[in-house]
């Protein structure tokens, strides 16, 4: 709980930051007087003014920021005579402002990936493994230990990039083709179109429902659970699991099979323990799932050595790569959220802060590079969120300013109070979807 809110401050706080940064730069670039940058909400912790008259905040709620630019028209106010109201600014230099903040979310996104790319992470390469057979990658013709080498003509270097170009056609029902090498070294393609994605992705397994998984390596025991049955029975972090009952087991998920099958049933594993094959007879204990179903447990968890890779690369690839991994991956987001608009997707896929915590946690656990990769995820959310024509958002405001530069005059006071209104609400709406959510999920969780 701690390590998930510490990571979810940290989240925010950097995404908060430069997000509103882009807000107060190009406010100051086009001479606007900066009153408050708060990092948070609600009553302020601490803050200092500088030399500039501007409100530095550290405020109580971490759920977000905000630049508050000078929008008055007083003019006994130092900084209105000096010109420096928003008030006073062109639709046009009002756009750019407004803009600037979504533009950081997406800057911030680009250049956490560029180092990413830069610096090279180590990866499973994308074998795969076996299919079930009413699967659509059996019926294309997809089979264990192929690997993936390209899809739709684009190269592939690793099972997460593998994931993330099969991610749009995955969510959205389309069509995509494989070439893959298998396991003889021959060249084949699979061509196939994914079911269209309903209701819940996180119920939904776009990829497993596809029969697209990675091939698992030989189960590598690397933590045995206190008191459970592979405590008792001797078995030891590192221990290479070979064989069950004479039967050889090819990936975790067969050992975790014929454990399920056999509650209070001994099974005779051969083991690979520092070099030397031995024998260990073990009895799962009985567990019984939410479903009712009685099934065996050993009580350790599993890990293995995959293929892997090193992935990295120059600068200008580098540059180009995590542009365009940065559009992709807000041009999902936006189309999965017109499927959630329209209802061809369940609302529950809207998560609120709670959930982002939760990832937060979960995710800065599997190691520092994730972590900046759910950042990066994180703050390309925010600026495509924002870029929403809702009042409220800098999108709606961009709107409001861009149909009076159009329009050649500003909006009515009436018709501003009444659009805002309905905007507030919208937004309401949503941040009450995304806690009802965050709620349910806690809920099934515990």
């Amino acid at each position: 709980m701690l390590i998930s809110l510490i990571a979810f401050i940290i989240t925010i706080s950097i995404v908060v930051v430069f997000h509103e940064w882009g807000h107060y730069l190009l406010a100051r670039i086009n001479g606007v007087h900066v009153e408050k940058f708060s990092l948070g909400f609600g009553r302020t912790l601490l803050s200092r003014v500088d030399s500039k008259g501007t409100e530095w905040a550290l405020s109580m709620l971490p759920l977000g920021g905000y630049v508050k630019p000078l929008d008055i028209a007083d003019p006994d106010h130092r900084f209105y005579k000096m010109g420096k109201s928003i008030s006073e600014k062109s639709a046009f230099q009002k756009v750019i402002i407004y803009a600037a903040g979504p533009f950081f979310s997406f800057l911030l996104g680009i250049i956490i990936y560029f180092l990413i790319f830069m610096i090279g992470v180590k990866e499973p390469i994308a074998i795969l493994g076996q299919p079930f057979e009413q699967s659509i990658a059996y019926k294309a013709g997809i089979r264990a230990g192929d690997k993936i080498v390209s899809i739709d003509g684009y190269d592939v270097n690793s099972w997460p990039q593998a994931l993330e170009m099969l991610l749009g056609p995955a969510t959205l029902g389309q069509e995509t083709t494989l070439t893959l090498i298998n396991s003889e070294g021959l060249a084949k393609k699979a061509t196939f179109k994914f079911p269209v994605a309903k209701g819940s992705l996180e119920e939904y397994d776009v990829f497993g429902q596809a029969g697209l998984n990675l091939k698992l390596p030989k189960p590598k025991i690397i933590k045995i659970i206190k008191d459970s049955a592979a405590e008792r029975y001797s078995l030891k972090e590192g221990d290479l699991i070979l064989k069950a009952d004479g039967v050889n087991i090819a990936d975790s998920l067969q050992l975790i099979q014929t454990i399920k099958k056999s509650p209070n049933k001994e099974i005779l594993l051969e083991v690979d323990r520092g070099g030397s094959d031995i024998l260990i007879p073990v009895i799962p204990e009985m567990h019984e799932e939410k479903s009712g179903i009685k099934v065996g447990r050993l009580g350790a968890q599993l890990g293995g050595d995959y293929p892997s890779t090193l992935v990295r690369y120059g600068i200008t690839d580098s540059i180009q790569k995590a542009t365009n991994k940065t559009w992709n991956t807000a041009t999902i987001s936006l189309k999965l959220l017109g499927r959630m608009i329209t209802g061809d997707l369940s609302i529950k896929n809207l998560s609120g802060p709670i959930s982002i915590a939760q990832y937060s946690g979960q995710v800065v656990q599997t190691g520092f590079m994730n972590f900046m990769q759910f950042i990066a995820l994180i703050s390309i959310s925010i600026g495509l969120l924002n870029l929403l024509p809702v009042p409220g958002l800098d999108g709606g405001q961009m709107l409001i300013h861009t149909v009076e530069a159009i329009s050649g005059r500003e909006l009515s006071e009436k018709f501003m109070k009444g659009v805002v209104t309905v905007g507030y609400a919208l937004l309401l709406c949503m941040m009450f979807i995304a806690f009802r959510n965050d709620i349910l999920k806690l809920i099934n969780y515990f």
